[in-house]
């Protein structure tokens, strides 16, 4: 006996526009963030002609707040069905359309910044990082993020720990937005790999930092003109990141260009929020501090700077930053021991 299933008396419009008029508080549980930054986002993808209502049918406000249901709490397709009483089709639809939508705003915003030759203001006050790291721009690292696969591919996924997942190489500067990702590469493939295809190909236009400065990376990164291999400090993937958006701990059986899609979009969200709230709560938990751990290839736009891969890891380049991070190290190892 057959039964409709969208029965609810609070449609997906009155249940969005509920949460927006409601207690702050239930806005930033449900949508991961505050009702103004939500309202904010929505204009911004309607002036920017990115998203726009589904034939008067589903709001923009209804869209987004689906997709920040969805990655937010890692709910499926029928959860979030039931939510805001659509059927799976149109769910699904306006899932696919939206997270484009953001994804388009994250060409945009994730960027490196315009000025960033070098240490900024904020930080030459502290002695952890000035002079020190004074021509640094921002740190790479890889993330591993939960991945679906076909079950003939899920081998190639396996990363070293033997969990299922998409290794995602990231740059992020000092005030911890993303200025660039790279997405797409299975959880086993080696770090320095997944750099390496990022430089080598011209139409990922990986932004390198202007002459003379550099990026920080991971010890499995290899060393060269722009990219200087240290311990301390180490900045990437935000704590608050996977803490806001649940579905990259768990992803659900997307395809894996949805999955890739799925997460530049989390990180447009999330520097999205980091430009409008700085004092968002989720924040707190790293602020001031650097942290370890963090469809198409987001990239911020090309950078005059340090030049090809060939030039920036040839023997010179490469002798010329170890010796540069000896003198580092052992500047710091003095001014310790004077302390």
């Amino acid at each position: 006996m057959k039964r409709p299933m969208c029965t609810s008396i609070l449609s997906g419009r009155s249940y969005v526009i509920e949460v927006l008029e409601g207690n702050p508080q239930v806005c930033y549980d449900i949508f991961r963030m505050d009702k103004t930054i939500f309202r904010h986002l929505c204009n911004e993808l309607k002036r920017l002609h990115l998203l726009e209502e589904d034939t008067g049918w589903v709001s923009v406000e209804e869209s987004i707040g689906t997709v920040l249901f969805i990655v937010g709490h890692n709910a499926d397709y029928r959860v979030a069905a039931n939510r805001f009483q659509h059927s799976l089709e149109t769910i699904q639809r306006r899932f696919r359309h939206t997270l484009r939508a953001i994804h388009a705003l994250g060409c945009i915003i994730i960027q490196p910044d315009v000025d960033a030759a070098e240490l900024p203001q904020s930080l030459r006050g502290n002695g952890k990082y000035y002079p020190w790291f004074e021509k640094c721009v921002g740190a790479i690292d890889e993330t591993h993020i939960s991945a679906s696969t076909p079950s003939g591919r899920t081998t190639a996924f396996r990363d070293r720990r033997s969990d299922i997942t998409q290794n995602v190489m990231c740059v992020c500067n000092f005030d911890m937005r993303f200025t660039y990702v790279h997405t797409g590469w299975e959880g086993s493939a080696n770090d320095s790999r997944v750099m390496q295809d990022a430089l080598g190909h011209a139409e990922y236009e990986f932004p390198w930092p202007p002459k003379g400065s550099y990026y920080l990376v991971d010890s499995g990164y290899a060393i060269g003109s722009a990219f200087l291999p240290h311990t301390s400090p180490h900045t990437t993937m935000p704590k608050s990141f996977g803490a806001r958006f649940p579905i990259l701990t768990g992803m659900h059986s997307f395809s894996i260009s949805r999955q890739r899609v799925i997460m530049t979009a989390c990180c447009a969200l999330h520097n999205f929020i980091r430009m409008y709230n700085r004092p968002d709560e989720m924040f707190h938990v790293w602020e001031g501090s650097f942290v370890r751990n963090s469809d198409a290839n987001l990239a911020g736009a090309a950078r005059v700077g340090s030049g090809g891969t060939e030039e920036a890891f040839n023997s010179p380049a490469q002798r010329a930053m170890s010796e540069y991070r000896d003198v580092i190290t052992a500047a710091m190892w003095a001014d310790y021991i004077v302390q």
